[in-house]
């Protein structure tokens, strides 16, 4: 078949492995890895990766590309169910990462609709997916240092709140165990995937693109070792391995002295995202590639990209929870993707190379890609900023916003069966003070009294409840406005409650109902602040849940 000869640096090919394999993968590290000589199973499935990597590129560099002898060593038939067996599988692999992308934002970021969070996601990816090769390259190598340079800055500040005691290996080694953990993580490497389609196009040599791309691969191998590094020795191995934000969780807790990084994890969040929207583009876009070939006589961007999308969201709603979807993916991505991911190259180049035996190699013919038309993307462009303009804007969460009451600390007493919660109001507008039979007489300087101006007044609320959750649904029962434990200064525990082993369960409720964040004081209540030992809502968390 006639094939453009788009051409891509070995620097962009090195920089596109990176931020394609490195981006989703070091979020699931952690999880993936087991409680057991993690650390020694994550080095494992470097080496692992290399010799991956290293057969895929060695198939991919082979006469004119894997796109060649493919379609040159089977018949029409059989070349085409070929691509259609990789469109399936990569349009599985960008379901699960749209579902994962939605439940990180929908957790950290935004609590609004389904389809609110990944239509936008999806329109930008497939029109990130509609360029070529180069405009891709060009693309990824744009946005690298933006996403590379701060999670690496931020993961080696955490280096130093790293316990050593959490990574040492288990004395008794299980081989068996350590290897079949490692075959388990390299699903993480699955998109190395793209070079069997990208190597024809390095510019540089054959030698060239084989060394860059080993450093590539080495490269996405360390950032994940350093992700598992200060991941799991900030949370320990029982608490990074059961959850599905344990990295993000322990950007939470990488802080310094003032509380000056508490925040800076959403600003990590989103450029994590930016990260997971180039490799969902990525399968978009080799998918839709691979469809244009099936059908040639519709060789046509838009259409292309437009199918790969839609087929993308109907497997996204196949399973209705992220934690299904990852659970299924990575039974399916060890006993069906991965080796796949071996077998299908391995054995058309077999076959390839028994028919070019005694016959003279045929030269592919070049062939113009009909280029997309003018009005196209800024049609797609003003769609997508259409789309966008409710959720961006703040429209539709402007309800939300208003109605929210922040709290600046907690204090928590038992009481027979149930527990006393009083809370510091940072401010409290003048109805929800009338709801609650508070008076703002006295509030405000003498200039406010003298004119008639009102001014919000920090106030007290407290109340017994069985949990946070009723506590809170009381308060919104009561004033209509919500409580908002973004900017919670501490939490203050009564002496009796004072252990992790009777506090426990009571802080995991707090941080599963208000997202407080992880890097909140812990105060025993009566006791001076000087006078406390520094620790923080992820710290108890640790050590109650070891």
């Amino acid at each position: 078949m006639e094939e453009v000869q788009y051409r891509i640096s070995p620097r962009q090919l090195q920089r596109m492995i990176l931020l394609e394999t490195g981006s989703i993968g070091c979020l699931f590290v952690t999880a993936w890895t087991g409680v057991q000589n993690g650390l020694l199973i994550v080095m494992l499935s470097i080496i692992g990766s290399l010799i991956y990597g290293g057969l895929l590129m060695a198939i991919g560099r082979t006469d004119g590309g894997f796109f060649a002898i493919t379609e040159r060593s089977l018949h029409g038939f059989l070349w085409r169910l070929v691509w259609l067996v990789y469109i399936v599988r990569f349009a599985i692999r960008g379901a699960w990462i749209l579902s994962y992308m939605e439940y990180l934002i929908r957790e950290t970021l935004y609590e609004g609709s389904r389809l609110m969070i990944i239509l936008p996601l999806l329109l930008i990816c497939a029109y990130a997916g509609m360029r070529s090769l180069e405009g891709r390259a060009r693309f990824v190598e744009l946005l690298f240092w933006w996403v590379i340079i701060p999670l690496v800055l931020l993961f080696l500040v955490g280096l130093w709140k790293v316990d050593l005691g959490n990574l040492s290996p288990k004395p008794d080694v299980d081989i068996r165990q350590v290897l079949w953990g490692e075959y388990q993580l390299m699903a993480l490497f699955l998109p190395l995937e793209f070079l069997l389609f990208r190597m024809s196009a390095i510019e540089g040599g054959n030698r060239k693109a084989w060394n860059v791309g080993m450093k590539g691969i080495l490269s996405a191998g360390m950032w994940l070792l350093l992700v598992y590094v200060v991941t799991v020795g900030i949370l320990g191995v029982h608490w990074g391995h059961r959850s599905l934000l344990g990295v993000t969780e322990a950007m939470e807790l990488i802080s310094i002295k003032g509380g000056g990084l508490e925040r800076i994890d959403i600003l990590m969040i989103l450029i994590w995202l930016v990260g997971g929207i180039i490799t969902l583009s990525a399968y978009l876009f080799q998918g839709q590639q691979l469809l244009r070939r099936i059908i040639p006589r519709q060789n046509r961007v838009v259409p292309a990209a437009v199918g790969m999308t839609l087929l993308i969201l109907a497997v996204y709603f196949c399973f209705s929870d992220v934690q299904l979807w990852t659970d299924w993916y990575w039974r399916y991505a060890c006993w069906i993707d991965f080796p796949l991911s071996v077998i299908l190259p391995v054995v058309i180049w077999c076959i390839y190379q028994i028919r070019s035996r005694g016959k003279q190699k045929r030269i592919l013919t070049e062939h113009v890609e009909p280029p997309v038309r003018e009005f196209v993307k800024p049609l797609l462009l003003i769609f997508l900023c259409a789309g966008m303009t409710a959720g961006v804007s703040g429209c539709a969460t402007q309800a939300s916003i208003e109605d929210r009451t922040y709290v600046e600390s907690l204090h928590i007493t038992p009481d027979h069966d149930q527990y006393q919660y009083r809370c510091t109001i940072a401010y409290m507008d003048e109805k929800s003070a009338e709801n609650l039979g508070m008076s703002q007489e006295g509030t405000g300087s003498e200039e406010e009294k003298e004119s008639g101006s009102k001014k919000d007044a920090a106030g007290e609320y407290s109340a017994l409840a069985e949990g946070i959750d009723a506590f809170n649904q009381e308060y919104y029962r009561k004033t209509g406005q919500s409580f908002d434990y973004s900017h919670l200064q501490g939490i203050y525990l009564d002496p009796g409650l004072y252990r992790p082993g009777l506090a426990g369960h009571i802080l995991k409720d707090i941080r599963e109902e208000t997202q407080a964040v992880l890097s909140t004081p812990i105060y025993q209540e009566g006791v001076g602040i000087g006078e406390q030992k520094e620790e923080t809502l992820g710290e108890w968390l640790k050590e109650g849940g070891e």
